[in-house]
């Protein structure tokens, strides 16, 4: 019986080969294991006797940006909705340059 790899000429790969830091069986394809949450339990209900979780996400830059940026982007087009109001559109523009600034300071100062 002839193998697929000797008919097409190509080499085996082995899990070694892959990076060291991922495990392709989880799907875990980032660096590190570092989570951006965490959970606080809730008093357990006294009936049940269940007890739920709450997720918090700490506090990262990247998830400032992209939070602050995504809200610019929905002020920008509230004030394109109501053309007549000029203070709109004036809190969206100052939005836009806060944002602008923020995300200049954390590229430079936390990467």
């Amino acid at each position: 019986m002839v193998s697929l790899t000797y008919l097409y000429n190509i080499k085996e790969s082995s899990f070694s080969e892959l990076k060291k830091d991922r495990d392709p069986a989880r799907g875990n394809k980032g660096k590190t294991d570092a989570k951006d949450y965490y959970f606080v339990d809730e008093p357990a209900n006294p009936e049940t006797g269940s007890v739920k979780s709450k997720v918090v996400y700490k506090r990262s830059f990247e998830r400032m940006v992209a939070d602050l940026e995504a809200e610019a982007i929905d002020m920008q087009k509230l004030a394109e909705d109501n053309e007549e109001d000029v203070v709109l559109h004036t809190i969206a523009e100052e939005l836009k340059e806060l944002f602008n600034r923020f995300r200049t300071h954390v590229r430079k100062n936390y990467e």
